[in-house]
């Protein structure tokens, strides 16, 4: 296809790349899986805000790192099988970089458990450890991962910090320009 005819395709239909293209739908799953992982972060962050003994956010937290890790290793298979590169090793790289997230959040649960410190701050600790491993994984893997690694670190901070109602007038409006940053990237 000459690259005329792929701008009149673009352009007919108001600027988005035709949705029976592969390479569109997995652009549109990308933003889909992105905009996902942002809403379970702002789950958690409410979550933090609500719960005060922490029981159900530890298994939340932990939860999350896994279900990122899951689809950070997805994506890293896909894109090694696409580039038709070896998998076996980005695989492996994938698992050893969250599998360091996953004792990090366990030993911040042994102190918790052990008294040497509160569910409040451990929890703020968990998320950035959440926060660095999605930052470092957008660095090498996958630059989505490096946005929501920024704004899961911007929760941390803001959890530390801001009341209630003060977290959410900071996290929602950045939320809401990373979708669209990723939205533009995606489809523009």
């Amino acid at each position: 296809m000459s690259n005329e005819a792929a701008h009149v395709q673009v352009s007919g239909n108001q600027g988005f790349p035709s949705l029976a293209e592969p390479e569109s739908r997995a652009r549109r799953a990308d933003f889909w899986v992105f905009l996902v992982m942002l809403v379970l972060a702002l789950i958690g962050a409410g979550v933090s805000q609500v719960e005060d003994r922490g029981g159900f956010l530890w298994l939340y937290w932990f939860g999350l790192i896994l279900v990122y890790a899951g689809i950070s290793i997805v994506r890293a298979w896909l894109k090694a099988k696409q580039q038709a590169r070896p998998v076996w090793p980005m695989i492996r790289t994938e698992v050893l970089h969250w599998l360091g997230a996953l004792i990090a959040i366990k030993i911040i649960l042994l102190f918790e458990a052990t008294g040497v410190t509160d569910r409040g701050p451990a929890s703020v600790w968990s998320l950035l450890v959440l926060a660095l491993s999605c930052y470092l994984a957008g660095v090498y893997f996958d630059w989505t991962f490096m946005l929501l690694g920024v704004i899961l670190a911007v929760i941390a901070v803001a959890l530390g910090f801001l009341d209630q109602l003060s977290l959410f007038l900071v996290v929602l409006p950045l939320a809401a320009v990373a979708a669209a940053v990723v939205f533009k990237r995606k489809f523009a």
